[in-house]
């Protein structure tokens, strides 16, 4: 019986970001997502900019997530990237669209 209390807490997203390659890939997961209370998993396809994220709904939410996405420069559906985090990402990682993406 926990188990399955334990998988009702636990919830898998696809987010939809405008990262673009392996630096965005690794910024955004290995240097942040990480680090997160109640991450447990995230997974980035760089061709199509989808995030896989599974995490405790009881430690975080998917808006959190979003926000997180955001600061660091990049937009997460439909939150967009913040401006002054975007300007400070590496020039490949930025859309020619920009923030608007």
């Amino acid at each position: 019986m926990n188990a399955q209390n334990s998988s009702k807490k636990v919830e898998t997203v696809d987010i939809q970001t405008s990262a673009v390659c392996g630096m965005c890939e690794d910024l955004i997961i290995h240097k942040n997502l990480v680090y997160e209370k109640g991450i447990k998993f995230a997974e980035m396809d760089v061709e199509t900019g989808t995030l896989t994220v599974r995490y405790r709904k009881d430690k975080t939410s998917l808006g959190h997530i979003r926000n997180v996405i955001s600061n660091l420069g990049y937009s997460a559906d439909s939150v967009k990237a913040d401006s002054v985090a975007y300007e400070n990402l590496h020039f490949c990682c930025k859309q020619p669209c920009g923030v608007d993406k």
